[in-house]
């Protein structure tokens, strides 16, 4: 009996979380959003991954001096872990569809006098995104992509954004949460490859136990 409440359980979690990892492909936005509007700040505030973003900047064997973009940047944690950086003397640029998540993310920024290395502002990126074409060295976008209804598009808005000899670096599931996440390697090397500029390499990083990043160079 207790298995069999336990399994029912487990079942309505995971539906739950199916919902809000795939919510746009197949139930519209609404309920993402009010979730992630209203409980974002907590839970993406509850803890720093800033060793981990260290991590994965010093593979990206960055200058210092780049112009970057986080595409779905919750409370802002890689920009201002990157902001924070003594030999950082760039700018980053993190945009995010919550007001509450942005107006969290300014208060920490200002907090830690950053201002002048980082800003955030609220954007939906179903629509075209408010950067000219050629902006940025660098663009990250990690667990957004995934919930897109169609991901080509926004990533030939990211191809759009960057500068000749680029980064683009995107999230990449693994495990279970790869059969909702429903975007696998082959499809990031053909979208890639589809996107008109010369594609140099495309790398593998592991990052997160549920997550490796995929690192695509331009030429």
């Amino acid at each position: 009996m207790i298995w069999g409440i336990l399994g029912i359980v487990g079942f309505l979690i995971g539906g739950f979380l199916f919902i809000l990892m795939t919510d746009g492909r197949y139930f519209g936005k609404q309920l993402m959003y009010r979730v992630y509007n209203r409980i974002g700040p907590a839970a993406f505030g509850s803890r720093s991954e800033a060793r981990d973003w260290q991590n994965l900047l010093t593979s990206l064997h960055l200058r210092g001096d780049e112009k970057i973009l986080d595409v779905g940047t919750a409370v802002g944690d890689l920009p201002l872990t990157i902001a924070a950086q003594a030999d950082f003397h760039g700018h980053v640029s993190g945009i995010d569809w919550s007001p509450r998540m942005m107006e969290a993310a300014n208060v920490e920024t200002e907090k830690r006098g950053l201002s002048a290395r980082v800003d955030f502002r609220v954007v939906d990126v179903r629509q075209p995104l408010p950067f000219d074409g050629n902006s940025f060295d660098v663009i990250f976008y990690f667990g957004v992509i995934e919930t897109l209804p169609n991901p080509q598009v926004l990533l030939e808005e990211l191809s759009r954004l960057l500068k000749p000899y680029g980064i683009l670096a995107l999230s990449l599931y693994k495990g279970w949460l790869s059969w909702s996440a429903a975007l696998d390697l082959k499809w990031y090397q053909t979208h890639l490859a589809d996107l008109g500029r010369p594609l140099q390499e495309i790398q593998i990083l592991p990052f997160r136990n549920s997550q490796d990043v995929v690192v695509a160079r331009f030429g």
